[in-house]
C-alpha cells in the first residue's frame, strides 16, 4: 500500500492518551517521522509513543525551534489548562517564525486559541473522538484565519492516518462534538443495557461481554459497509410481530428514540455554553 506523505516535525504539548493515539497513527502510517516527534508533559508515563519526550518547557522550546519553521505545535492538554499554554508558549511563538497550531481542545475557539498565542500561531483546530486509538477514529477540522490550504492539508493528512476526517465550519463544533465527540459514549451506553440485560437472562458476565462486544463490533461493520440508512437497517431485521419489534415497541413506548436527539442536542448547548467561558 502507498504510503501518504510525511507531515513534517511535531511537538505534542500534552502527551495523554489522545495524545498518544494520535502519534501512534500517524507514525505506524509513515506521516510521521520517528526523528521529528515530541512530546511535552510531567508524567513519565504520559511520554512512551515520543522520540523524544520533555518535562520542561524550555527544553521542548529548544527542540521546536531546532527543527526549523516546519515543526508545528498539537495542543493536547486540558482545556483548562489553556490559560498556563498561552503563559508559556506565548513568548515562544512571538520570538521565532509564524507557526502552525493544532488545537484538540474541546469548548475552546480557533479565535481564542489564536488570541492567546499571537500573530505567529496559525491555528487548526480539530475535535477527533476516542476510536482514533484503533484506526477508525471520526475528526473534524475547522483551521483559522490565518490558516492557509497547506496547513489544513498537513493537519488533514496526520489525522487521515487514525481514521476519517471531514472538514467543517467552525459554527457546526459544537454540533460534531455532540454527535461524534461524545457518540462513543453513547454506543457503549446502550452496550451497558445490554450488557445488564444478558446477565438478567442467565448468561455469566464473560459470556455477556462477549456476545455484546461481537454483536456491536458486527453491526458497527454492517452499517459502515452498507449504503443502507440505520433506519433502513434496523427495519430489515425488525419483522412485523417478532423478538426485535418486541423489544424496539417498548424502545419506542419509553421514548427512547426521542431522549437520545434530546441528549444530543444537549450535549450541542453545553459545548456551546463552554465555548462561551
Amino acid at each position: 500500500m502507498e504510503r501518504m506523505q510525511t507531515t513534517g516535525p511535531w511537538l505534542f504539548v500534552g502527551a495523554g492518551n489522545m495524545a498518544e493515539a494520535i502519534a501512534s497513527g500517524g507514525l505506524a502510517a509513515g506521516v510521521i517521522d520517528p526523528g521529528s516527534l515530541s512530546g511535552l508533559d510531567p508524567s513519565p508515563s504520559r511520554r512512551a509513543p515520543f522520540e523524544r519526550a520533555f518535562t520542561e518547557s524550555a527544553d521542548a522550546a529548544a527542540w521546536l525551534e531546532a527543527q526549523g519553521p516546519r515543526a508545528g505545535l498539537v495542543l493536547a492538554t486540558k482545556p483548562q489548562m489553556f490559560p498556563v499554554v498561552c503563559e508559556v508558549w506565548r513568548p515562544v511563538l512571538d520570538a521565532g517564525p509564524s507557526r502552525l497550531v493544532v488545537s484538540i481542545l474541546a469548548g475552546t475557539t480557533s479565535a481564542a486559541i489564536a488570541a492567546g498565542l499571537g500573530p505567529n500561531a496559525r491555528v487548526v483546530r480539530v475535535m477527533p473522538n476516542t476510536p482514533i486509538r484503533v484506526g477508525l477514529g471520526m475528526t473534524a477540522i475547522c483551521p483559522g484565519r490565518s490558516a492557509g490550504p497547506d496547513d489544513v492539508d498537513r493537519v488533514e493528512t496526520l489525522f487521515s492516518a487514525g481514521g476519517k476526517t471531514l472538514r467543517i465550519d467552525e459554527g457546526l463544533m459544537d454540533a460534531f462534538t455532540a454527535v461524534a465527540g461524545s457518540g462513543p459514549a453513547y454506543v457503549f451506553y446502550l452496550a451497558d443495557a445490554m450488557l445488564e440485560a444478558a446477565q438478567q437472562l442467565g448468561f455469566d458476565r464473560e459470556q455477556a461481554l462477549m456476545i455484546v462486544r461481537q454483536t456491536v463490533n458486527g453491526a458497527g461493520a454492517l452499517l459502515n459497509g452498507s449504503p443502507e440508512t440505520p433506519r433502513a437497517l434496523r427495519q430489515a431485521v425488525t419483522s412485523k410481530g417478532g423478538t426485535t419489534a418486541a423489544a424496539t415497541s417498548v424502545f419506542d413506548e419509553s421514548g427512547v428514540h426521542d431522549a437520545i436527539v434530546r441528549g444530543i442536542h444537549a450535549a450541542r448547548h453545553r459545548g456551546a455554553e463552554l465555548a462561551r467561558g
